[in-house]
């Protein structure tokens, strides 16, 4: 498993996701290519946010945050 891959199934295995956006962890995705094909905007946004932690591009946090909010803005 790549390490993007890894980082985002401990998010996604989180127990506040689960409660809070009913979420079924039986029924997630295991890749992050699989979460940046999600329906649910919450998956999605998680997505984005560990596809940018590869090191090579630097994105600033409000970069980031605006992205995942525009995003989030949009899906909803």
């Amino acid at each position: 498993m790549a390490r993007k891959d890894t980082i985002l199934k401990n998010f996604l295995n989180h127990d506040l996701l689960e409660s809070k956006y009913e979420l079924d962890k039986t029924d997630l995705p295991t890749t992050v290519r699989e979460a940046l094909d999600s329906d649910k905007p919450i998956v999605k946004a998680i997505a984005l946010i560990v596809e940018r932690l590869d090191g090579t591009a630097q994105v600033t946090d409000s970069v980031l945050r605006n992205q995942v909010t525009q995003f989030l803005n949009e899906a909803l």
